[in-house]
């Protein structure tokens, strides 16, 4: 398809304003392909210079075009008037104008440039590198800046999220000036009948174009044909006046939060001086929890702590809802207060009751949670056998931390959370067992076919309690197990027998039966370990 002559007007270039990520520094040449046999190369060239411009030398700076404001590598220099820093940006005349974002280094035993984002704007963000990826953990790690390469490595763009660029040049008073230059190019083996001759250049605002067709000549083919359309501007990308994450200004867009059972609602900086609850769908873990840096810890068997990033102290009501002091959240960095806010809800079912007597009465509970536990139950059991047979019950596995730390109760909000939370289960404990350890203190048949590590488990059991004793305390495994086997074949009889064996209470919130089925795991484990002292 032929090449409109449009294309070599660049009309379609958008303003840097417009876009979501700004380039600070951009230079990029790509090929692109054509179906069409007359085309013998069609190619773009885009270059992007910018600086951060003090407010009160945004005049001086207008002035300035793609020959001031280029992609030419900075220098650290000594001069007669004294040092001058790589990362000024000054005009020819040597007046300090403002700061280049990205400084550009040049070294001749390196065979590419090296781009550095500038670090007063990655300590004054709190971004971490990672790679060619500036994120910002306080925001849920999200991508603030990012180096981008071609296929040799050398770097072709280096952007940054506007609204983070715009909250720093606020917090310095000032505005990002960029100048770019972009042409497109094609060689044709027949001349293109296009009207350049009318208007081969053009001046509107801060855009100057240049049209042009003549002969190719070498390298290209006789005969042929180049064309080129270019365009140079010069543009301001405004900071917005506003500096939330660096000046700490006021957000304007709050998170809105239900206090009373009407709904009514109110905005999170208002939190901070209330001394109520409140009140959210136990969903919300997994929302939070899925967040790099998230956190769960448990205080009691109803209270803990819980966050994508600065955790809240919260409890769990009869109702299986999370509960949070209103002021805790109300402290939170707005995009948490967002996450927290999606799953807010009218109050219900009351305070959960050690939260209140925790935080109201100074008197925390004392119980503790099945998934505080867990660790030190495993422990347990593996230290018993070991001192009763020499050998290791269960096989280490590189899995086990994270395991550990996927299994609580809030996994069972999730639909088919109690299969998945059974799954991590049998993976933590019953696939780790070692069957032959178990085998080696047992007298087995030789015609016998082995049993499979639950019924080797039992077998060792009853050589110390009853068979009937023995059976009663595998129970609840031999559940975890049929509602394993449920996660993975849809069986609806056994997840009935595993919720039987385990004692769930299938009338319960969703918490409250993740709860149970991790209680009752503890509990038969610690039966084991008593049954092997």
């Amino acid at each position: 398809m032929p090449v409109q002559e449009a294309y070599f007007h660049l009309q379609d270039v958008p303003y840097l304003q417009a876009g979501s990520w700004v380039p600070l520094r951009q230079i990029t040449f790509s090929t692109i392909a054509s179906d069409d046999p007359d085309i013998l190369r069609l190619e773009e060239w885009i270059g992007i210079g910018s600086a951060a411009v003090m407010a009160e030398r945004r005049k001086d700076v207008e002035a300035l075009a793609w020959d001031d404001l280029g992609i030419q590598p900075h220098r650290s220099v000594v001069e007669n008037d004294g040092y001058r820093s790589a990362d000024v940006f000054r005009n020819w005349q040597g007046g300090d104008l403002g700061v280049n974002l990205v400084i550009v280094q040049l070294i001749d035993e390196v065979d590419h440039e090296i781009w550095h984002l500038h670090t007063d704007l990655v300590v004054a963000l709190h971004l971490v590198r990672e790679g060619d990826v500036w994120k910002r953990p306080e925001e849920d790690w999200i991508d603030v800046a990012r180096l981008k390469r071609d296929s040799e490595g050398k770097p072709t763009v280096l952007e940054i999220r506007k609204e983070y660029l715009g909250d720093y040049l606020a917090a310095r008073g000032m505005d990002l000036y960029c100048s770019s230059y972009r042409e497109r190019t094609m060689i044709t083996a027949t001349k293109p009948s296009y009207a350049f001759e009318d208007t081969p250049s053009e001046t509107r605002g801060r855009d100057s174009w240049d049209r042009t067709t003549n002969e190719a000549g070498y390298p290209f083919p006789a005969g042929s044909f180049f064309t080129r359309g270019a365009i140079w501007r010069t543009e301001w990308v405004q900071s917005g006046g506003q500096s939330v994450r660096v000046r700490g200004d006021k957000d304007n867009h709050a998170a809105a939060f239900a206090l009373d059972t009407d709904g009514n609602r109110v905005l999170g900086p208002q939190l901070i001086g209330s001394s109520t609850w409140l009140f959210f769908n136990p969903s919300v873990a997994d929302a939070l929890l899925s967040r790099r840096g998230s956190k769960l810890h448990w205080y009691s068997a109803e209270t803990g702590a819980l966050g994508a990033n600065e955790p809240v102290h919260f409890g769990l009501n009869n109702l299986g809802l999370i509960t949070v002091f209103a002021k805790d959240i109300g402290l939170l960095p707005q995009w948490e207060q967002r996450l927290w806010s999606a799953y807010n809800v009218t109050p219900e079912g009351g305070v959960s009751s050690e939260l209140f007597a925790a935080q109201m009465m100074v008197q925390p509970a004392a119980t503790v949670a099945p998934e505080r536990e867990m660790p030190s139950v495993l422990e347990a059991v593996e230290a018993a056998f070991k001192t009763k047979y020499g050998r290791s019950l269960l096989r280490e596995n590189e899995a086990v931390p994270s395991l550990l730390r996927r299994l609580h109760r809030f996994q069972a909000v999730k639909t088919d959370g109690i299969l998945e939370l059974a799954k991590d289960l049998t993976r933590l404990f019953i696939e780790r067992i070692d069957a032959d350890a178990i085998a080696s203190q047992l007298t087995l048949s030789k015609n016998e076919k082995r049993p499979g590590s639950l019924k080797l488990l039992e077998r060792l059991l009853s050589t110390r309690l009853t068979a009937a004793e023995a059976g009663n305390l595998m129970s609840p495994l031999f559940g975890i197990y049929d509602l394993r086997l449920a996660d993975a074949h849809l069986g609806s009889a056994r997840i009935e027998s595993g919720r039987t064996r385990t004692g769930i209470d299938e009338t319960l919130p969703a918490p409250m039966q993740g709860r149970q089925l991790l209680h009752s795991f503890n509990e038969t484990l610690k039966k084991v370990n008593a049954a092997l002292v």
